[in-house]
């Protein structure tokens, strides 16, 4: 017969043994009655719940499990699964507990039923899932969030956008809303001028603009797709109230931002589509208003709507970058000049301007191929291109004196690149041209630009006996007190004061104390978008030195500018008046 002590002993050797691995596990582990009390628990239980054993066990004080999990704790949920497991099914769920003598955790809990002689008892076993959760809630928030504002990303948007048409389609009820895309208008030229570090600090500051404006509570919120580029959505406002709200973001962006002693002056392009007047698909829409505000900025604008008649989509953009790129690479993007005309003496100066004839789309305007250059990182590339073509073919009829000088447009980007006065010098010496006769064109903004590498870069231009001359004056912002110390010969006033000179007075009167104020300054005046005789002897009475225009030639190459000039010798005389 079995030694009876021995069987005791080793049922108790056993149950100590079980004991010790009840509690040495990391997983909770406890036992609770029908009524959802403790009958017994292991050591991580008591560490999780903040309360002994015996304290959770003891006959006249035991607490049912739901009022021990704390607040956050679903108490209705845990009862059902209970219940549930009650009836034999095994049920396993996550949840969050933050006892009140504990800490908050996430649990991934088994709940089974044990059954015994003195009633069924649910047996659960619960693992701390918190570490996970939070890498899932890392990943979930990386995955809609950007990293460096804070503000939701592109995928944010779309799924917000999804579940606000959701929601009308339940309500039976259409969904407005306005999506803005704006862009920052020459990011790229700061963010390669101060350096990254100072980039990222603008990228977080025209974050916080836009937090700032937008009305969380009405369900307004700003977002970063990527880049400088970022949106704002407007839920149940209308496209009419739209363009107000867009003018004030522009004025906000614009407000100068402070970075150690400098004072960097920033505007943007707004494009704005909306639900559902444009489209009733979420990707669709941000690509609308993206579409818009590339039109915005080729034109100009500031602010535009959506307009299928004018804009590029942004599948349509990616292929025009793709075969811009091609073009530049093969030799399908080419010089050609424009005659400007000196309206006093008669002789002739020549404006370079880059043409594309695409071979679907026929002619690209340079206000659209121009920012794809800036945006893609290739106008330098191009610059270098239209730089040599230019000097190339006009080094003899500027050393014949059949024209004097040459433009050249030069982008803002370009004047953060301190390779750029080498490079011209290079051309300059290896055709022969004397600096004199080439006149670089810049913008307003960049000629008052206070970044370091584009005023080194104009200096080291200026240096070489280069001349500048301010493109699209009355566009930008001019500081007269900064003019005056600009290395600079001439000013053109912006077509857009210019085509309606014979018929709007106030055109009229703007040009005329631009050309008084330039003469003040002892700066040459050249009006460009010339389009009628009227035009020319309205500009001519006023002073103007030289007129540019289609009603004089249009751009053409340089073998029909020979031509031209062959033709024209008549016209190209001093005059005698």
């Amino acid at each position: 017969m079995p030694d009876n002590t021995s069987l005791t002993d080793d049922a108790q050797f056993y149950s100590e043994l079980l004991r010790a691995y009840f509690d040495s596990t990391q997983d909770a582990i406890f036992v609770l009655c029908d009524e959802m009390k403790f009958l017994t628990c292991n050591k991580t239980t008591e560490h999780w719940l903040g309360r002994s054993e015996h304290e959770l066990t003891l006959h006249n004080q035991r607490t049912p499990i739901t009022r021990l999990l704390g607040e956050n704790y679903d108490a209705d949920k845990f009862s059902a699964f209970f219940n549930n497991a009650l009836k034999g099914n095994s049920t396993s769920f996550e949840t969050r507990i933050n006892p009140p003598q504990g800490k908050e955790r996430w649990i991934d809990i088994n709940l089974s039923r044990v059954d015994i002689e003195n009633g069924d008892m649910v047996i659960a076993v619960g693992r701390d899932i918190s570490e996970r959760k939070k890498h899932l809630a890392t990943i979930e928030y990386q995955s809609h969030y950007d990293e460096l504002t804070g503000l939701p990303n592109r995928t944010f948007i779309i799924e917000y956008l999804d579940k606000y048409q959701n929601q009308g389609n339940q309500q039976k009820k259409p969904q407005e809303l306005v999506l803005m895309v704006l862009d920052i208008d020459r990011f790229k030229e700061v963010n390669e001028s101060l350096g990254h570090k100072f980039g990222d600090f603008i990228l977080q500051e025209i974050a916080r603009r836009l937090s700032r404006v937008t009305d969380t509570a009405s369900g307004e919120f700003a977002a970063r797709l990527g880049g400088d580029e970022f949106a704002i959505a407007f839920p149940g406002i209308e496209l009419s109230q739209s363009r107000i709200t867009a003018q004030m973001i522009r004025q906000i962006i614009s407000q100068p931002i402070i970075i150690d002693t400098r004072k960097i002056s920033l505007d943007c392009a707004i494009g704005m589509a909306a639900l559902p007047a444009h489209t009733n698909d979420s990707t669709r829409l941000i690509q609308l208003a993206e579409a818009a505000m590339y039109s915005t900025k080729s034109q100009k604008l500031g602010i535009s709507i959506y307009n299928p008649e004018q804009s590029y989509s942004s599948s349509e953009r990616l292929q025009l970058v793709t075969d811009f790129r091609e073009a530049l690479k093969n030799g399908g993007i080419h010089a050609h000049y424009q005659p400007i005309i000196n309206m006093q003496t008669k002789s002739l100066h020549v404006e370079t301007l880059a043409r594309w004839q695409h071979p679907t789309h026929g002619y690209i305007a340079p206000d659209t191929f121009i920012p794809l250059a800036e945006e893609t990182g290739s106008i330098n590339r191009l610059t270098s291109k239209i730089l040599e073509s230019a000097m190339r073919g006009c080094a003899t009829v500027l050393n014949e004196h059949l024209i004097e000088s040459l433009s050249i447009n030069i982008s803002p980007y370009c004047l953060a690149n301190p390779k750029l006065p080498a490079e011209i010098k290079s051309y300059l010496e290896k055709y022969t041209i004397q600096p004199g006769a080439v006149t670089l064109e810049i913008t307003e903004s960049a000629m008052m630009s206070n970044l370091p590498a584009t005023q080194k870069t104009i200096e080291a231009l200026h240096g070489l006996g280069l001349v500048f001359s301010i493109d699209d004056f009355g566009t930008g912002y001019s500081s007269l007190s900064k003019l005056k110390h600009m290395p600079l010969k001439e000013l053109k006033i912006d077509k857009s004061f210019i085509i309606d000179i014979d018929q709007c007075e106030n055109d009229s009167a703007i040009t005329n104390a631009a050309i008084q104020m330039a003469h003040g300054l002892g700066l040459d005046v050249v009006a460009e978008g010339i389009e009628n005789e009227n035009i020319w002897n309205r500009l001519r009475q006023m002073g103007c030195d030289y007129g540019q225009g289609y009603w004089i030639a249009k751009p053409m190459p340089v073998n029909e500018l020979l031509l031209w000039i062959d033709s024209h010798h008549t016209l190209l005389k001093p005059s005698t008046t």
